[in-house]
């Protein structure tokens, strides 16, 4: 194949998937009701947490005194993440109505009816996550790390949205069937809150401390987080966050894709 039908072949990709992706977020502003799990969960869990745990940032080592300084960032990925497993909803609504079948006729390329979901489903969790980080603003949090820090913070919450989008995907292409769903949801759980969730490592204890130390969630939430703490943004505690950004969405993108790719109806 030469250079310029390359080119042309991923343009024709491209296009097909950014048409798939209008149509979701047409069907979104059509239903707006498909965002309320997405914005109420993290929404609820930052207000709660901002008064439940207000006293945690008096622990020795903690990295910040506002508590929702330390909880936007995490809210926010965690709106992200939300976004980016309702992809997995949406691909099982359309097989077991039979209209993903009729999607997979589509004159395109099979890859571009992924691309055009994660797509659909990143825009939609950036629009969470900055309502997420309305809200934390009016609570009182503030920005330590300017534009950089702003740009990196959306940066691990697009990571995160399109590694749980892969990651749903592939179990829906692979179950085709929605009773796999639990499994979307467990997944996120235990990615999210075994890691500097909640505290940061030197104030956890035990095991939560051992294995929060080796996920990648943990660099992920370092790299957000600098846009909130007085450190401001560094890059001890970007590289770290960058590769595992890239990491997840590799790899979770790979898992997505190679179901999709062996999909048979």
């Amino acid at each position: 194949m030469t250079l310029g039908a390359t080119r042309g072949a991923s343009a024709g990709v491209m296009r097909a998937s950014l048409t798939i992706a209008t149509g979701g977020l047409v069907r979104t502003a059509r239903t707006p009701s498909l965002l309320v799990q997405s914005l109420f969960f993290p929404t609820f869990f930052l207000v709660v947490y901002s008064g439940l745990y207000a006293a945690v940032v008096r622990l020795e080592g903690f990295p910040t005194d506002s508590v929702e300084n330390w909880y936007v960032p995490f809210m926010m990925l965690q709106g992200g993440a939300f976004a980016g497993v309702n992809a997995g909803f949406g691909a099982g609504i359309a097989i077991q109505s039979g209209y993903f079948e009729r999607q997979l006729l589509y004159p395109v390329p099979r890859i571009s009816l992924m691309l055009g979901t994660i797509l659909n489903t990143l825009a939609r969790g950036l629009f969470v996550a900055t309502f997420v980080l309305g809200v934390g603003l009016v609570l009182g949090a503030r920005p330590t790390g300017g534009l950089v820090g702003f740009v990196l913070l959306y940066l691990a919450v697009s990571g995160v949205c399109v590694g749980a989008a892969g990651w749903a995907l592939g179990l829906m292409y692979r179950a085709k069937d929605l009773r796999i769903a639990p499994l979307f949801m467990i997944g996120l759980f235990v990615a999210l809150f075994v890691s500097t969730a909640q505290v940061p490592i030197d104030v956890a204890q035990g095991w939560l401390q051992r294995v929060a130390r080796i996920s990648p969630i943990t660099n992920v939430l370092r790299l957000a987080r600098q846009s909130f703490l007085d450190g401001g943004v560094s890059w001890a505690n970007t590289w770290g966050g960058l590769l595992a950004v890239a990491g997840i969405v590799v790899v979770l993108g790979w898992f997505g894709w190679s179901g999709l790719r062996k999909y048979v109806s």
